[in-house]
């Protein structure tokens, strides 16, 4: 941590705590029981909270198997995300948010993370919860990528997003998400083909983001 960044306060711990219970809980039930069996009131007891206080901290069973966040976390996402855009590309900017938002990120713990790629490759249908959860944040997300396509505007441009930006971002958006969906089943379908093949120090998430990006730029391809 750096030393201008203030440390978390007790009650900030106590629920990234709480919150981490939670999610563990819930990929450890899908794993021994199934999906089916891991309900919010089975995670809730497992956690050793109420299912009233699940809801504080995920939207549904399905966001705390995969560790999507609720709405109001979304801004820390996109706050953390928009000093970076500069030194990406804007197509694996958006991936890398698309991601991020649905939780497929290497930045948990590594365990957890690996088990809950197990998960959607035991049941892939799950990716339809994640993708409601991403439509549920389309609006702000829109909003968001129209400010990463303004920031790539030419030297000297205005950086303002321009009147059809909206138009652009979601267009962006629907690429960018529907290649994380087929990059993520791809992934799942081919995923001891891709253990043999991957280099050392590739995770699963580097993986689909790569395939995602390679999904995209073939597509803009067929289409030019």
């Amino acid at each position: 941590m750096d030393a201008g960044t203030p440390k978390p306060g007790l009650r900030d711990r106590k629920r990234a705590e709480t919150r981490a219970r939670i999610e563990v809980a819930a990929v450890e039930l899908v794993l021994s029981d199934g999906l089916e069996e891991a309900t919010v009131d089975a995670i809730s007891e497992r956690a050793n909270i109420s299912p009233r206080t699940f809801f504080n901290y995920f939207e549904s069973k399905d966001a705390a198997v995969l560790g999507v966040r609720p709405k109001q976390a979304d801004e820390d996402v996109m706050t953390a995300h928009l000093p970076i855009v500069d030194e990406l590309d804007p197509v694996v900017a958006v991936i890398h948010l698309v991601m991020t938002t649905m939780g497929i990120t290497e930045s948990v713990e590594a365990g957890l993370h690996r088990r809950r790629l197990e998960i959607i490759r035991r049941y892939p249908d799950i990716i339809g919860g994640q993708f409601a959860q991403l439509n549920a944040r389309r609006d702000r997300l829109v909003e968001h990528i129209s400010q990463i396509l303004a920031r790539r505007a030419p030297r000297g441009a205005d950086t303002e997003p321009a009147p059809d930006a909206r138009a652009h971002g979601d267009i962006v958006l629907a690429l960018c998400a529907g290649a994380v969906r087929a990059a993520v089943l791809d992934w799942a379908e081919n995923a001891e083909t891709d253990e043999a093949e991957r280099g050392p120090g590739t995770g699963d998430a580097d993986v689909i983001e790569r395939r995602a990006l390679a999904f995209v730029r073939t597509t803009l391809r067929r289409l030019a």
